[in-house]
């Protein structure tokens, strides 16, 4: 035995440990107030929005269906995405998309809760390092980045050529596409394509969102609205940019958009945004849930007779002999 040690490893693991939480639980309440202060603007504010609100009552049941329809496909992009970046492991194809939209549920909980738990069921069910997995979620963030200042050129270069949206939107995903072709690369050309559609996904679902608010809005914005939510998204702590999104999607929507109220407005259709994220996670993730729960525990119980076996035989028994 050798106290000292162990009692220093324990104390600097049980003061990083706590201050590593409060950063998080600070980030998350943070994040619910910027929410509320959201929800508390566009409330004071309806007698402006009248009109949205009033197109909000009676929305096109085929607008309703698209949102649903981008949410779920976007989940399982998102479960390929993973799939291609952990595809040495051989993980379950079904198993990964449960797990993502599992994880993404969770997230909204504090401290990042469907992040930790994605780890810690990798490396219990496929002796998976966590370093590993979390090296993995880096890299997926850092495509994503990519893709956000890919998306921002081309949308410069087709407002400054007065192009055809449709040729220039093809930027972010021709140049991961030359990233496809050697073999070297191919993975992070998939997955940065992916994330691209990821993107096109969310601005199909801000397009519905001023739909069916009856707002005017081009593709084109609906694209960097997009653009900023995805980063909003990818800042540390803050579960899918709680909050944060709301606001930078409202402000960003005031410099792009010539309609009044329109920083209610922006911050409205991210408002349907996040409510169509909860009315599709609540089912899948709750039943991706129950699936993978017993698979965990099985798994926990196996690592455990494993666990069990080294040790008898790192200790074997005693002799009784005097």
């Amino acid at each position: 035995m050798i106290p000292s040690a162990t009692s220093a490893d324990s104390g600097t693991t049980g003061k990083s440990r706590p201050k590593w939480h409060v950063l998080r639980l600070i980030s998350m309440l943070i994040g619910l107030l910027l929410l509320a202060g959201a929800i508390v603007l566009v409330i004071n504010q309806h007698e402006r929005l009248e009109p949205a609100l009033q197109a909000m009552s009676h929305p096109d049941p085929v607008i309703i269906l698209i949102l649903i329809a981008s949410m779920l496909v976007g989940l399982f992009l998102t479960g390929l995405q993973f799939q291609l970046l952990m595809s040495r492991h051989h993980i379950p194809a079904i198993e990964m998309q449960g797990l993502i939209a599992a994880s993404a549920l969770l997230n909204f909980l504090p401290l990042k809760a469907g992040l930790l738990g994605r780890i810690a069921y990798h490396q219990v069910s496929h002796d998976v390092h966590p370093m590993e997995t979390a090296k993995v979620m880096i890299l997926a963030r850092i495509a994503g980045l990519v893709i956000i200042g890919l998306t921002g050129v081309s949308l410069f270069l087709q407002d400054w050529s007065e192009g055809p949206l449709w040729a220039w939107a093809l930027l972010p995903a021709l140049i991961p596409g030359w990233l496809i072709m050697p073999a070297a690369t191919r993975t992070a050309g998939l997955v940065m394509v992916l994330k691209y559609m990821d993107l096109v996904l969310m601005a199909i679902r801000y397009r519905c969102a001023f739909q069916m608010m009856d707002q005017p809005v081009g593709f084109d914005i609906c694209l960097a609205l997009a653009a900023i939510g995805m980063l909003a998204g990818a800042i540390p702590f803050l579960s899918g940019g709680l909050g944060l999104r709301e606001w930078l999607v409202g402000w960003l929507a005031t410099i792009l958009v010539t309609l009044p109220a329109a920083l209610e407005i922006g911050i409205m259709a991210d408002l349907i945004n996040r409510a169509t994220e909860l009315v599709v996670l609540l089912p899948v993730g709750g039943i991706a849930l129950l699936w993978l729960r017993p698979r965990f525990t099985s798994a926990m119980k196996r690592r455990r007779a494993e666990l069990e076996q080294i040790r008898s035989a790192a200790d074997p028994p005693r002799s009784q002999d005097p």
